[in-house]
């Protein structure tokens, strides 16, 4: 007699296919089959619902295993790719998620095999997932002429060579641009620009303090040398007003609703759009 789905299914979100269950549904990371990763992201509470004919499938995404994890793709970050740390038998690796590698399996295959034991997402990384996956459907547009001007001075790129190294310190970053107001920049003007980087406290609050303030060093630099002449004491293209860093512990839930998150990948809006949000 064939297993039925019920409510007391074993799936949750973030729970991990065993080998056996990946090759069976014939799933397999197109890079690097021998390290693939099949990872659960359908909510819990549709986990939980046996009623096939409203919810007949479980969501997952083929990602793979890494040696290393990038610091640009952790905590959610860039909303295409994602690096998670994971736990097999306690010990931390890095799993790499991609939001174009979505798959679906029916619940009455699925329901034969039970989630790899050997794996776990702990809490921070379960949080970072499911805020990933919001964000494909959730994020921030800036305006083309905005983003244009990061990109020809290469300012994003050295941003994101920055955080790098040290992106996993991050949570966050923030970009404010002309106070959340429409402004006209057609005119050359500089767009005015206010950054806040958001991190975890961690075990060390004040070592990570120090950490993410010596990248408020490094990107305030980048902004002066490739924004601001200094011959004429003015900002061209783009004038960064501020860059602070704040603990997560200290960022008020009302204030974070206000802010834009910049990420490594993004689309930008045709025309200047209002932006939201104050952060200071």
């Amino acid at each position: 007699m064939a297993e039925i789905w019920t409510r007391d299914t074993p799936w949750r979100q973030g729970h991990i296919l065993t080998d056996e269950a990946a090759k069976a549904f014939g799933l397999s990371h197109p890079e690097s089959p021998d390290s693939t990763c099949v990872v659960v992201i359908s909510h819990d509470c549709d986990l939980a619902n046996d009623a096939l004919q409203v919810e007949p499938d479980v969501e997952v995404i083929v990602g793979r295993h890494l040696p290393k994890g990038d610091g640009n793709y952790f905590w959610a970050k860039a909303p295409r790719k994602l690096h998670v740390d994971v736990l097999k038998h306690g010990t931390a690796t890095v799993v790499e998620l991609a939001a174009t590698a979505k798959q679906i399996l029916p619940k009455h295959a699925l329901v034969a095999f039970s989630p790899d034991a050997a794996y776990s997402l702990p809490g921070k990384s379960l949080s970072a997932l499911r805020s990933w996956l919001a964000v494909r459907y959730n994020r921030a547009a800036f305006p083309d002429l905005f983003v244009s001007r990061l990109s020809e001075c290469k300012v994003d790129k050295r941003l994101a060579k920055i955080i790098e190294p040290v992106g996993n310190l991050l949570s966050a970053v923030y970009f404010e641009v002309d106070g959340g107001t429409e402004v006209d920049h057609s005119d050359g003007s500089p767009y005015e620009l206010k950054i806040v980087l958001a991190y975890p406290p961690g075990d060390d609050p004040e070592q990570a303090a120090d950490d993410v303030e010596k990248l408020e060093t490094a990107i305030t630099q980048i902004f002066e040398e490739k924004h601001f002449d200094h011959t004429t004491g003015e900002w061209n293209g783009i004038s960064l007003k501020q860059c602070i860093s704040i603990s997560e512990d200290d960022l008020r839930v009302s204030r974070a609703r206000l802010l834009t998150q910049w990420r490594l990948e993004y689309m930008t809006l045709k025309a200047d759009g209002e932006q939201t949000g104050a952060p200071v």
